[in-house]
């Protein structure tokens, strides 16, 4: 999976997060505990997503170091 498309999908679940907490707004409900959960959740998530992407692109770089070939001994 690319990069880029992990960051669309982790966009697209931020902002659906954030009209929930809207939605909840528009409809009466007091929206600081949503937000403040919501803006840790998807700060929770961009570090994993950042950390995620991280650890593939290292093990794609010594791939490509090794010439992208196992060895079988």
């Amino acid at each position: 999976m690319r990069s880029e498309n992990r960051l669309q999908r982790w966009a697209v679940r931020a902002i659906a997060a954030f009209l929930a907490v809207y939605m909840l707004g528009m409809a009466g409900v007091p929206t600081f505990v949503p937000y403040v959960a919501v803006l840790l959740a998807v700060i929770v998530d961009g570090v994993r997503l950042a950390l995620q992407t991280r650890v593939v692109g290292s093990k794609l770089e010594s791939d490509s170091k090794r010439g992208g070939r196992e060895t079988i001994h």
